[in-house]
């Protein structure tokens, strides 16, 4: 199925190639024989993109007519782009939902036949008591990015009520590998998390290994993007030598855990680093 893919040569539209996930999904994707465009927003990003063979388009989600011309010819876009740190909660909404609605409906008008959005595992809220799959009701909590993410999900689903395009929603679980120190940043700001509380991951080589399936099959619907076994905050901390946190009851053990299930029974996923410490030892942090 992947090598046809790869004859068939898909055109892809990638947004927020610059970022943690898209920069190193990008250079996957032209691996494995896609031809990949990038919507940019200035001369050095697009630079960096060309230079690695990705074709830079100049481009802002909230122009309409860049992303009409961006989206012509294409056969997929995949949206990652996002705008939280820094923003004020009317930028953030017009860059994630907005933006989204402006780009979706390019891509429609443009004939894209597949749409993927990443989304994150952040969307479920807490007090589910269990893991959380795909058929549980989404309920962010005091979480502007969270909201944003469920907002714009919901928007996609009721634009794509279209029998000429499919939509594919992932919800990441927390990115990290390959050098990226996302993942020690985000350890170190929550430092009032206590040291039994757990965190999921996943791997940079699994968030390709999902995209890429969901491209080959076609597939649309909403999955869980993660790998097999949370960690402890207790973990992470030592792993990446910082402070312990407060030793503390956790209130809610099961918080943002979720179910692989679906992702593995329907697209065949399965996680190339089901754990962090087999990227540890792989030597893939």
């Amino acid at each position: 199925m992947f090598y046809q893919q790869q004859f068939n040569s898909p055109k892809i539209l990638i947004t927020g190639a610059t970022g943690k996930v898209g920069s190193r999904l990008a250079p996957r994707l032209l691996q494995w024989g896609y031809q990949v465009s990038a919507l940019v927003r200035d001369a050095g990003s697009a630079t960096a993109l060309s230079s690695i063979g990705v074709e830079p388009v100049m481009g802002d989600l909230l122009a309409p007519t860049s992303l009409q011309r961006a989206t012509q010819g294409m056969d997929i876009v995949v949206h990652l782009a996002t705008f939280y740190k820094g923003a004020t909660e009317d930028q953030s909404r017009m860059a994630n939902l907005d933006g989204t609605a402006i780009l979706a409906r390019a891509a429609l008008e443009a004939g894209v036949s597949q749409f993927i959005f990443v989304s994150s595992n952040r969307v479920y809220g807490t007090g589910r008591g269990k893991q959380v799959t795909e058929s549980d009701p989404v309920a962010p909590i005091n979480n502007r990015f969270a909201v944003a993410k469920v907002e714009a999900e919901n928007l996609l689903i009721r634009l794509f009520d279209h029998p000429a395009a499919s939509l594919c929603i992932l919800r990441l679980s927390l990115a990290y590998g390959e050098g990226y120190p996302h993942l020690k940043e985000t350890i170190s700001a929550l430092n009032d998390w206590p040291q039994a509380g757990r965190v999921q991951l996943v791997h940079h080589a699994d968030i390709g290994q999902a995209v890429r399936r969901c491209i080959a099959q076609k597939a649309s619907g909403i999955y869980n993007v993660t790998d097999d076994a949370a960690l402890s905050m207790a973990e992470l901390r030592e792993m990446y030598a910082l402070p312990a946190g407060p030793d503390e009851i956790v209130t809610d053990p099961w918080e943002m855990i979720v179910s692989n299930r679906k992702i593995r029974t329907a697209l065949g996923y399965s996680p190339y680093y089901p754990t962090f410490y087999s990227a540890y030892d792989a030597g893939t942090l």
